[in-house]
């Protein structure tokens, strides 16, 4: 598994606290926060890469729905704009173009789009097409819930209330 380079700087982060600014404190105070900040560095950066997964999967399964309903209204020869408008949007979220996170926020608006439009267009499709595309948004959308319940219960240290 790759390592992203945002865990990659927080782990060089730390190391650079403990091996080159620690050494150099006078002060035991100073050098005890400082120690502080290095081990919640080395922490967060596992923390970081697994969100960056999480992400990354949410991300792919948007696509994935995304292009579904691309597809299923070209095949269906309806809403021309909102498919040639979602095409857009996942060419303005396509990989190497930005950051995992600029590219989901894009994925989430594509997707309202595409909610927004087959309510619109939901009479000239279809209805097999439109529950099975709805079942599929939604499937995305629950994907992006449970991995953010998922990393509430793991910031509480585990607890379930």
């Amino acid at each position: 598994m790759e390592t992203s380079l945002t865990t990659l700087m927080l782990q060089r982060c730390a190391q650079t606290i403990e091996q080159v600014i620690s050494p150099n404190l006078s002060g035991g105070f100073e050098f005890e926060q400082a120690m502080y900040i290095a081990i919640l560095l080395h922490i967060l950066a596992p923390a970081v890469e697994e969100k960056t997964q999480e992400v990354a999967e949410e991300n792919e399964s948007m696509r994935r729905v995304l292009g579904q309903v691309v597809q299923a209204l070209r095949d269906n020869g309806v809403g021309s704009e909102l498919a040639e408008r979602l095409d857009w949007r996942l060419a303005m979220a396509g990989e190497g173009q930005s950051a995992i996170g600029e590219a989901s926020s894009e994925l989430k608006g594509a997707l309202v789009d595409a909610i927004k439009g087959l309510d619109a267009l939901a009479p000239d499709l279809p209805e097999e097409t439109v529950s099975f595309l709805r079942g599929e948004i939604r499937g995305a959308l629950r994907q992006q819930l449970d991995h953010g319940v998922q990393r509430v219960i793991h910031r509480m240290g585990g607890m379930v209330l």
